[in-house]
């Protein structure tokens, strides 16, 4: 096969649609979650459903690794004879190592253009960055394109519980137990640097609501997404909802994985877009 173009990487945390995926031809490097001694690849060992079924019954909190600079490599040098460059997009240093695996992967990888580019964000805009880099026409509009777009990416994450994110030392331990002694659910904000809780309420319902006024403030928007952890039903009505006041508009759904889905916690709905 002769070389030609370039090729879109990304790790599993961007719950990028399979349909993308296979128009676009982008790979996905996993990262890992560890229950005790097992370690399994995100959703190549173990598939979603499989994750929040064993997150329910588990009693210590499973931990997350990024893939090795070593399996960046792999991937890399499996497209080398494919293609004349890569663009490697991936979830934010503000909470993961993995981008900097991904750097350390393509330098040792010769003769091949490898662009690593730090999404500064978790979940689908990074898969929203990855379908503007492989609409574009070069490498280096693609870089060009992605970069613009960075920090206009956007997170609103109603969590149900704060006892998984408490667990992993995401809050302060105090935090939680005010939280849970009132059955608390939170708002958090991903807008390209720390995690931000923006709000605490006492009911779902208001919850999602709230949710829906924080995304409304940042109207008008080029991609727009909602990703849940085990409850389609939510994320469904939530998007009717939009297209309802969003005619037009392209609305994906997808679920939160394993890796963010280890500090979500079960019941997670999440608003994910970048601004206009």
């Amino acid at each position: 096969m002769p070389k030609s173009g370039f090729r879109v990487v990304t790790d599993s945390t961007a719950d990028l649609p399979r349909a993308w995926a296979e128009k676009y031809g982008i790979e996905t490097v996993p990262l890992k979650v560890l229950f005790g001694n097992e370690s399994f690849r995100d959703r190549v060992d173990l598939t979603d459903d499989e994750f929040y079924a064993r997150l329910g019954r588990a009693e210590k909190l499973p931990t997350t690794s990024a893939p090795s600079p070593g399996e960046f490599a792999e991937m890399y040098e499996k497209l080398r004879p494919e293609c004349e460059g890569v663009i490697s997009i991936h979830l934010g240093s503000n909470v993961s190592a993995t981008v900097e695996a991904a750097r350390v992967g393509a330098s040792s990888v010769e003769g091949l253009r490898v662009e690593v580019i730090d999404s500064k964000s978790v979940t689908m805009p990074i898969a929203f960055l990855c379908k503007v880099a492989a609409e574009s026409p070069t490498l280096d509009e693609a870089v060009k394109r992605v970069n613009e777009r960075v920090d206009k990416c956007r997170v609103f994450a109603l969590l149900d519980t704060l006892k998984y994110v408490s667990m992993g030392g995401r809050i302060g331990r105090a935090s939680y137990l005010i939280g849970s002694m009132l059955d608390v659910k939170a708002i958090l904000r991903v807008a390209g640097g720390p995690v931000e809780s923006v709000d605490r309420i006492r009911t779902r319902g208001k919850g999602i609501a709230l949710t829906l006024d924080h995304f409304r403030k940042d109207l008008p928007v080029e991609y727009l997404g909602i990703v849940h952890a085990q409850v389609p039903e939510d994320a469904e009505a939530v998007r009717q909802t939009l297209v309802k006041e969003l005619p037009g508009q392209e609305i994906e759904i997808g679920e939160i994985g394993a890796v963010l889905g280890t500090h979500t916690g079960p019941r997670a709905l999440a608003v994910v877009y970048i601004r206009k």
